[in-house]
């Protein structure tokens, strides 16, 4: 699995941590890796081969809306591309 990207959510007053978002790819395929920094608390959710470029523009969004770990397969399914 290669790493692509990195996008962080810094916290906020009412979220004391930042989250990593990050960009891989194996195989032509990708994925958002999401974890909570300083934490053990990991999700991973497939894009498919929606591309690079999909996959960032993805991860950014989550980044800007800081979407917790635990919710990001639910919202990729909801938006399928």
């Amino acid at each position: 699995m290669m790493y692509l990207s990195v996008y962080k959510a810094k916290h906020e007053p009412d979220r004391n941590y930042d989250i990593i978002y990050s960009v891989t790819e194996k195989s032509g395929s990708f994925y958002i890796e999401a974890h909570i920094e300083g934490s053990f608390v990991c999700e991973t959710a497939a894009l498919g081969s929606c591309g690079e470029k999909k996959a960032n523009e993805l991860a950014h969004l989550l980044a800007e809306k800081a979407v917790r770990p635990v919710h990001i397969e639910d919202i990729i399914s909801d938006m399928r591309f």
